[in-house]
């Protein structure tokens, strides 16, 4: 067991209250030492229906492949955790590019992910916002995150398995 503290599914990610706490902190750093911060929201597209067609084991294992996949593929500073069934990483000292960069791999990586049901390949596909905060273009610790879900909300109209970087 790592240094983090684990959310109630013990998937070694932070837990909503703490990854909210670790934002607040992190976006204070930013702005008082001027360096840029970005938010990475992700969601397993139809996770919800997984659960209903294979059931709560196929849907824990889902997300517990997805935690995984974060946690080897963050960088140290990085914050993972949890808002309800969405995945989210805080990353400190990240423009846009490297965000969305960061993103799209995690995006491809889930794509490949192996999950089987029943000896059968389970596609399995996300959603994930993108945001960065630079400089002083917002005063308040949850912008950054209104709009990383202000972009997974155009992915997810759209229909979802791609990224978005909220403008």
């Amino acid at each position: 067991m790592d240094e983090r503290t684990r959310d109630s599914g013990d998937t070694g990610l932070f837990s909503y209250t703490q990854i909210l706490h670790l934002l607040k902190i992190e976006f204070s750093r930013a702005r008082r030492y001027q360096y840029q911060l970005s938010c990475v929201l992700l969601e397993i597209d139809r996770l919800g229906t997984l659960g209903d067609l294979h059931g709560s084991a196929v849907r824990e294992q889902v997300e517990f492949a997805v935690a995984d996949l974060l946690n080897r593929h963050s960088r140290s500073c990085d914050f993972c955790g949890r808002l309800g069934d969405r995945f989210v990483i805080v990353l400190p000292h990240t423009d846009a590019t490297g965000a969305e960069l960061l993103a799209q791999r995690l995006h491809d990586r889930i794509a490949s992910l192996d999950v089987r049901v029943e000896d059968r390949p389970l596609r399995v596909s996300a959603s994930v916002g993108v945001s960065t905060q630079d400089g002083e273009d917002s005063i308040f610790f949850d912008t950054v995150l209104k709009r990383a879900e202000g972009a997974l909300a155009e992915v997810v109209s759209k229909g979802g398995d791609s990224v978005v970087l909220a403008q």
